[in-house]
């Protein structure tokens, strides 16, 4: 794939933004590069749920997956825990399409080679390290959610370390957190409040919930970990910049992909492989259990990298504002790739990106737009950006995922996220970073920005569309397709308007359909119908493309335009009669149809205005009825021969 001559390998990751999928991610990247693969992310996010509208929208992104063109599939099952009915989506999938080895991470499927995190004993060790380091007996445990594979075995640890060490276990030591930040206040109130006595220490079943309550206990006015120690799981970023650096347990992630990777060498190779392999998670020892006393120095390091982490931020959250205002511009999507203000935002790391959109009939994007499962076959970059350059590039097939023109002489690895608005999915973004940084948290605000963008430029769009229609409506005859009135006058004047300018002829052709009234009265009004439309299909045949034809009243109409002679004009007006000769010798109805022609030509010099050039034509209309009157040329009934 990618049409460099590289082994693909496909992720399957979720939430890139949290720190153990982000280390993940940069871990393959880094053992990529080293190797010379190419390596496609195929992520989204779950932050607002997955059975919600967004979260549907946010799963489309595993139906863009080409199993069938990945050299290997790296399945990071465990970041989809929450998400049950996309992973048997994904199971099944990889069963029925994919002929390359898969590994999984951190969750036996019971099918495919797998490398799992074995977390025997260390929440025990971290109980052990409180009651033999510090002495601590009165230990309490804030779980996940209950039913979590995780929560389960992290807390049968916990009691497992209390029953060795002969401590009761008590269940009320236990609150259920939720593996975030939003029940911390909960938790310390419950612990410092409601308990008749308040815990030594809080193992938290993951670092999240370790450093916000943290937080809450400093703000609460305790000393950490003098009044209450505190202990994490994960490791993740936050943890060491926490207002006291948290004790915790860390996956080893490169070690863990660095075994996933070896696994599918060896299967490339025709090498059997164990199908279940280990890495062993291992404490990492800091100032949140009372081993360290946190020096001056380390404070203010501590303190300088949460104040350029928080700047960071800052900085990427205003320019996502910026984009917000300037993409609310927008009606079109020329010009895109300046207005997401990836090229004016380094700090976003980004080199390349591709604003992928699906393509069906038509010229003008937006072309896709469903709530249906799967991308068009063929899909348009319709912004690209090759090394901060913006590019052109041709359609290409949607299985390739990026456009030939994309296509680079080294490992290239990227990043496809949905482009969507709530569950209706428009296309996605492909990313390469520098070196092997991955997203942010502001990332995700960017993305929906952008999917907010497409829906409101589909509905200017569609607005537009149907504005013109209605302008189409309010200068157009509903029975002839011809102009009405209103469109008459506005083109006749465009057309007299230019024709002064540019010196040339400005010609109006006046024509009165006869007999309209004895043919309703006669034959009904569907008849009269028919005889208007063969006026009109008539004019249309005779008059040019550039010309105006227009139905101006009931059985009046008019032809206009510049540039014919005299000569040519009347050629005209003999042509529309030849049309209806030919009709009434064709047409077997029992009327015929007739019109009376008058015409006017102003040639340069003329000071005749517009309003008298009409009149000057249907004046030449009426004698020219008269006449034909007089000569009995107006019959409205086909004589039978006897």
């Amino acid at each position: 794939m990618f049409g460099n001559g590289r082994k693909t390998i496909g992720v399957i990751i979720c939430d890139i933004t949290i720190d153990y999928s982000s280390k993940v991610c940069q871990a393959i990247s880094s053992y990529a590069r080293k190797k010379d693969y190419n390596i496609a992310f195929f992520t989204y996010f779950t932050s607002f749920g997955t059975e919600t509208r967004n979260g549907r929208g946010e799963a489309s992104i595993i139906h863009l997956i080409p199993y069938e063109k990945l050299d290997a599939v790296i399945f990071c099952y465990d970041t989809m825990i929450n998400d049950e009915r996309r992973v048997q989506l994904i199971l099944d999938e990889m069963k029925t399409r994919c002929g390359c080895p898969i590994v999984t991470f951190r969750h036996d499927t019971g099918t495919y080679p797998c490398v799992l995190v074995d977390p025997t004993h260390t929440i025990e060790e971290l109980v052990y390290h409180m009651i033999d380091k510090h002495h601590k007996t009165r230990i309490a445990f804030m779980s996940g959610p209950a039913e979590h594979p995780d929560t389960i075995t992290r807390l049968q640890d916990y009691k497992i370390a209390l029953k060795n060490r002969g401590i009761p276990y008590e269940e009320r030591l236990v609150f259920e957190g939720d593996f975030w930040t939003d029940k911390a206040k909960d938790a310390v109130r419950y612990y410092t409040k409601e308990l008749e006595e308040c815990p030594e220490a809080i193992i938290c079943a993951n670092d999240y919930m370790a450093t916000s309550v943290i937080d809450e206990l400093v703000l609460q006015g305790f000393h950490i970990p003098g009044d209450i120690a505190v202990t994490g799981y994960d490791d993740i970023e936050e943890a060491s910049l926490s207002v006291t650096p948290v004790t915790t347990v860390f996956v080893p992630v490169e070690e863990m992909v660095q075994q996933g990777m070896r696994i599918i060498e060896h299967m490339w190779e025709g090498i059997d492989v164990p199908r279940i392999n280990y890495v062993r998670a291992q404490i990492r020892i800091r100032n949140s259990c009372g081993c360290h006393k946190i020096s001056e120095t380390d404070l203010y390091v501590q303190r300088i990298l949460k104040s350029q982490a928080d700047a960071r931020s800052a900085i990427l959250m205003k320019n996502n504002n910026y984009m917000f205002v300037h993409l609310s511009d927008l009606d079109t999507l020329d010009n895109i790739e300046n207005q997401v203000r990836i090229l004016k935002c380094p700090q976003l790391f980004i080199r390349n990106f591709f604003i992928c959109l699906g393509k069906l009939e038509g010229n003008d994007y937006l072309k896709f737009r469903s709530a249906e499962p799967g991308f068009p076959p063929q899909t348009k970059a319709v912004g690209a950006v090759l090394n901060h350059t913006i590019i052109s590039t041709e359609v290409f097939q949607t299985s390739d995922l990026l456009p030939a023109e994309a296509s680079e002489d080294k490992p290239m690895i990227y990043y496809f996220y949905p482009l969507h608005k709530n569950e209706f999915t428009f296309g996605y973004f492909a990313t390469a970073y520098e070196k092997d940084n991955a997203c942010d948290h502001s990332f995700l605000q960017w993305l929906s920005i952008l999917g907010n963008t497409l829906e409101m430029i589909r509905i200017k769009q569609k607005n537009q569309g149907l504005l013109n229609e209605l302008k189409e409506l309010y200068v157009q005859d509903a029975l002839t397709g011809l102009l009405n009135r209103r469109g008459f006058d506005r083109t006749s004047q465009e057309f007299y308007s230019e024709a002064k300018k540019e010196q040339q002829n400005f010609f109006i052709i006046a024509i009165d359909m006869d007999n309209l009234k004895i043919i309703n009265d006669q034959f009904g009004h569907k008849n009269g119908d028919i005889a208007l439309k063969t006026v009109a299909t008539a004019m249309k045949e005779v008059a040019r493309e550039q010309d105006a034809c227009a139905r101006v009243g009931g059985d009046e109409y008019n032809i206009t335009g510049i540039g014919l002679t005299e000569e040519q004009v009347s050629d005209t007006i003999q042509s529309f009669q030849n049309c209806l000769r030919n009709f009434n010798e064709t047409s077997n109805l029992p009327y015929l149809v007739h019109a009376s022609v008058g015409y006017y030509l102003w040639e340069p010099g003329d000071t005749k205005d517009l309003e008298s050039c009409v009149i000057a034509a249907d004046a030449h209309l009426y004698e020219h009825k008269r006449q034909r009157k007089e000569r009995g040329e107006c019959q409205a009934l086909r004589t039978t021969p006897s």
